[in-house]
């Protein structure tokens, strides 16, 4: 009774919130998930092909498909989706405190999901936009949540099923890899190296049917990567997730990011010295230099003024909209072998020293690791982990009103069942909210701010107690069920600060936009459950853990 309670105040708090959109401020984001969304309503897949269509993971349009034909409100059914992660990963770890004191272990996890189902950061401002990390991490904490109530059922003494935590760390995973492109860089090392620990008890146990079912997530992450790759080429002839990330445009970009380059300014993947040199060498990619060098519109879109030149953030999708202005996109074939050429004789050209190389072959969209990134990587890491512990730009509203006609506010609205904030303040430009928008408004900010402090101290308290406990206890027996908990709150530590520096990496080589709440919101929740467990299990009084070791 009190989770339902707590779920629909979770719930009614979103209810306050609206939704923002700037209708012709975000074609590359926000704009092409609405417009999936709406092919996928009416039958049609993703919708005609161009050089944005297969340009990004597109799990996120058919969940706003889905909520569409349920006629379910977007804001709140993430909020919903959102409690669920939370009551599912509460449940996970209920083992921990469970066996010792059943009441207590009911008022812990109850304790665990009011933790996570009002972490500051899933109501946050990036949650308003329609877009897909709306939803991105309570597909991730349904993966790690479903891990670890497999793990830590695994070493119990009494068998208990495992299928259905596999199944809800297989939805996560297969979800959040079609959502984002590098969710397999921060989900799969979790997986595999959890799969090899339970493996390693399972074959202990002789459960050879729970070590069967491990393959339960990665079949389930196949059948989702082979649905979409199957659709895709049903549609536009491309057996792919994507045509950006993977295929010929992300050798195409590899082998231009090959070509050396005398400029030393931050952020350019392709300097415009570096483009000339292809220019020359490529007749292929001479009809796009205009674009790219000339055309007024698409260097306002895409070109960085302070650095006079496009940021590796921006250029991929600047050549892309070039290509498609000269046809290159007139379908998906026609693109790839249009990439594969540009690839090709690149490569061919830096191989016989025609063009000048800095780095060998690659096949990628992303900035080559050097030397140089690693120390910026590291603070700006540093920096990341700060600003989540102290849920940095968590409000719970948008300050920017949203923009567009009465037609498209009536139509997104329409479709997503939810409203926008584009009422203004009379005689200025700032949305507009209501005296008790305002108050809770209020409230959610005042709880950040206790939140902010609260997880910071007990992050750090649960670090060194764990680092008290590991060296107090090195030369003692230990067994599945002791070591099992403390390898996963290992992991989830490490994994949490593996995302971080993997978005401190895109920052420092390719965006320069600042540190960002919206790619950074996976790690909340795993902090979070790193504290709360980690307090719980290692945070007694030594004193008392004397007492009881006597």
């Amino acid at each position: 009774m009190l989770c339902a309670l707590l779920v629909c105040l979770r719930l009614a708090l979103t209810g306050f919130q609206q939704a923002y959109i700037w209708v012709g401020g975000a074609p590359l984001d926000d704009e092409l998930m609405f417009r999936a969304a709406n092919s996928i309503t009416a039958g049609q897949w993703l919708g005609t092909y161009d050089y944005l269509t297969l340009s990004k993971a597109m799990f996120f349009p058919v969940w706003l498909a889905l909520l569409h034909a349920l006629h379910l409100p977007y804001l709140i059914s993430g909020a919903a989706l959102w409690c669920g992660a939370a009551l599912t990963a509460a449940f996970a770890f209920s083992p921990l405190w469970r066996k010792k004191d059943p009441e207590q272990g009911r008022v812990l996890t109850l304790a665990l999901f009011a933790v996570l189902a009002f972490l500051p950061s899933s109501w946050a401002s990036y949650t308003l936009r329609v877009y897909r990390d709306n939803i991105f991490p309570a597909l991730c904490l349904y993966f790690f949540a479903g891990v670890a109530g497999m793990a830590l059922r695994a070493v119990q003494e009494k068998p208990a099923p495992l299928w259905p935590w596999l199944a809800a760390a297989g939805a996560g995973l297969a979800c959040g890899y079609l959502d984002r492109e590098d969710a397999g860089l921060f989900l799969l090392p979790f997986a595999a190296a959890a799969t090899g620990i339970v493996a390693v008890v399972l074959v202990g146990k002789r459960r050879w049917r729970a070590l069967a079912a491990q393959l339960i997530p990665y079949l389930m992450l196949g059948a989702g990567v082979l649905t979409f790759c199957t659709l895709n080429y049903t549609h536009y002839g491309v057996f792919a997730l994507s045509d950006f990330s993977e295929g010929s445009f992300a050798a195409a970009m590899g082998a231009m990011m090959r070509v050396d380059t005398d400029s030393d300014k931050p952020y350019l993947s392709v300097p415009a010295d570096a483009r000339a040199k292809i220019y020359a060498a490529v007749p292929e990619l001479e009809p796009l230099a205009y674009w790219l060098e000339e055309d007024d519109q698409l260097q306002n879109d895409f070109r960085d003024p302070g650095l006079e030149d496009y940021r590796a953030g921006s250029f991929y999708w600047a050549i892309r909209r070039a290509a498609q202005f000269e046809g290159v996109y007139a379908d998906a074939q026609t693109a790839a072998d249009y990439w594969q050429t540009v690839a090709d004789k690149i490569n061919a050209a830096c191989d016989a020293g025609t063009l000048p190389s800095r780095t060998g072959k690659r096949v990628a969209t992303s900035q080559p690791i050097k030397a140089e990134y690693v120390g910026a990587t590291l603070a700006e890491t540093w920096k990341g982990f700060w600003h989540v512990l102290g849920f940095k730009d968590c409000q719970p509203y948008e300050n920017l009103r949203s923009i567009g006609t009465t037609d498209d506010i009536a139509a997104w609205s329409g479709y997503l069942h939810c409203g926008f904030n584009n009422a203004a303040v009379a005689g200025e430009d700032t949305p507009y909210y209501s005296p008790y928008q305002k108050a809770v408004f209020a409230v959610m900010q005042a709880w950040t701010a206790v939140y902010s402090v609260v997880l910071t101290v007990c992050v750090l308290c649960a670090v060194l107690f764990r680092l008290i406990h590991l060296f107090t206890n090195l030369r003692k027996k230990h067994t599945a069920e002791t070591v099992v908990p403390w390898l996963l709150l290992f992991g989830i530590f490490g994994i949490a600060l593996l995302r971080c520096a993997m978005i401190a990496f895109v920052e420092v080589s390719s965006f320069g936009i600042g540190t960002s709440t919206m790619y950074l919101a996976t790690v909340h929740p795993l902090l979070a459950v790193y504290a709360f467990t980690g307090l719980f299990l290692y945070g007694r009084p030594i004193g008392k853990k004397r007492k009881d070791n006597a």
